[in-house]
């Protein structure tokens, strides 16, 4: 295996032999749902209203307030705006679209005779739990280098007499084939020598794509119109690429620059993520009156089973008295790890108030709690070294994660048959010692009919991260903003 230092969402690799990081875990435990133009236009505040086949990714119950069999299809674009700085240095913005489908669902409803059951719905189907899809691009000047690194790894590699043979393959290895690490005088060197901190010219490329899409089995039924019971067992289906390329150079040229021989150098990485987890969603609503609906679920930890695939290349270029020297390429072997990360539980409380003919307010508040990501990394290779990196992973991520509130509020105005709708969701910040909510804004429109209807919505959210190239790297701050524009088929039968 080998490590990647991802401490917001990207990028590459640091001279060890892990794959996992603390980082990761939040690409699949902070969620941002997907699902109807309903769900997206009111901010996804219905876990006390349900009806609506996103409902079943947050309190199932909802299921049990279908009347009648109902399909949704919602196809979905979403737009990625992306600022990036390094410290001191220019902003630069980067734009990138994808289309796909946020929903499909399919609800069956039966009504059983002579009983205080009033309903019996099952419901098929999938909702997105994540968007992947982002462009980041920033360059700059700044010291230190990513060779440190490498150069510190060999040495410790020698110094313990090892050979080239037993340099990491996706790090120093490739350095050595490079020729960017050498014996020179019966010494290890590197051209950074006495100029570890030297200010070099440097660029980060990282594009990322791919979702988290969760299939739901859900049933739920309905008590005498006063209390609604659900379950769902979810199987989110993780997709997830990142390609990512890192350039340094000497402002000065590979002879007269700040560190004498040295040219450029370029590291590429191509990291592919897929695998299939499990879960358990139970919830109630209970109808205090016509008005007044309150709702309460549970979500058991996801069970993740994942494979990264991964591969890097470098190439180094120097020069000396008699010319400059560009190589080719070196590539690494193409790399395979499997493991399993086991996500938080939630928890989710909510409330409406259903004003008949008019409309709704709705609110939820969910509880979960980051630090509780686990990793796995001994179930398919028990090793010593896997069982002591899984330990200082898990420790690292309940020193760096903490429990959090997310909020979402909104509401529908009934006008005839036409929808108006509004919402907004803030997302309590996962990392320790951060204040505050990342924000996202949503509205939406529709038309109610007896057989069809059709929803509209939008969501505007904001946020930000950072990229860190490497372990001791200038980091880059990153301001992300993502338009999601959904549109929902709806039919009745």
């Amino acid at each position: 295996m080998k490590r990647y230092l991802l401490p917001a969402f990207a990028l590459f690799l640091s001279a060890n032999m892990f794959a996992q990081t603390t980082g990761d875990v939040l690409r699949y435990s902070y969620l941002r749902p997907g699902g109807t133009g309903r769900f997206i236009g009111t901010g996804g505040a219905m876990g006390a209203l349900g009806a609506d086949f996103s409902t079943l990714s947050t309190n199932p119950a909802g299921l049990a307030l279908f009347r009648t069999d109902e399909l949704t299809v919602t196809p979905g674009l979403k737009f990625a705006h992306t600022n990036t700085t390094l410290s001191g240095g220019e902003t630069y913005e980067e734009d990138k679209s994808a289309f796909g489908f946020e929903n499909v669902g399919l609800v069956f409803n039966t009504t059983p005779r002579a009983s205080r059951w009033k309903t019996f719905n099952v419901g098929l189907g999938f909702n997105r739990q994540n968007n992947f899809n982002q462009s980041v691009f920033y360059q700059g000047s700044s010291n230190g280098s990513i060779m440190n690194g490498f150069f510190n790894e060999a040495q410790s590699v020698f110094a313990g007499g090892g050979s080239e043979q037993d340099l990491y393959p996706f790090g120093a290895g490739l350095a050595w084939q490079a020729n960017a690490i050498y014996f020179q005088d019966n010494a290890l060197s590197y051209d950074f020598v006495g100029n570890e901190n030297a200010a070099v010219d440097r660029s980060q490329t990282v594009n990322t794509f791919g979702s988290m899409n969760e299939m739901l089995i859900s049933f739920a039924g309905n008590y005498d119109e006063k209390l609604m019971v659900g379950m769902t067992v979810g199987v989110p289906f993780v997709n997830y690429r990142l390609e990512g390329e890192y350039v340094e150079s000497d402002p000065g040229g590979d002879v007269a620059g700040n560190v004498p021989y040295f040219g450029s150098l370029t590291y590429t990485e191509l990291l592919r993520t897929e695998g299939i987890g499990v879960n358990l969603k139970l919830g109630v609503i209970y109808k205090v009156n016509q008005m007044l609906r309150l709702g309460v679920a549970v979500h058991t930890p996801t069970s993740l089973g994942l494979t990264d695939t991964y591969s890097n290349t470098f190439a180094y270029s120097y020069g000396d008295g008699s010319g400059s020297y560009t190589g080719d390429p070196v590539s690494s072997p193409d790399g395979v790890s499997d493991y399993r990360l086991r996500t938080p539980w939630r928890a989710i409380a909510s409330a409406g108030l259903v004003v008949k003919k008019y409309g709704f307010l709705s609110a939820d508040v969910e509880w979960v709690d980051y630090g509780a990501n686990r990793y796995n990394l001994t179930s398919n290779a028990a090793t010593t070294e896997n069982e002591l990196y899984e330990r200082e992973l898990n420790q690292d991520i309940q020193r760096k994660y903490r429990q959090a509130m997310n909020i979402r509020v909104g509401g529908e105005a009934a006008i005839e048959n036409f929808r108006l709708r509004a919402g907004v969701s803030l997302n309590g910040k996962p990392e320790e010692g951060a204040d505050g909510f990342n924000a996202a804004y949503s509205a939406g429109v529709g038309v109610r009919g007896e057989s069809f209807f059709l929803d509209l919505g939008y969501r505007r959210y904001t946020g930000k991260s950072s990229v860190l190239p490497y372990d001791g790297a200038p980091t880059a701050v990153t301001e992300n903003t993502s338009s999601d524009v959904v549109l929902t088929l709806g039919f009745k039968f």
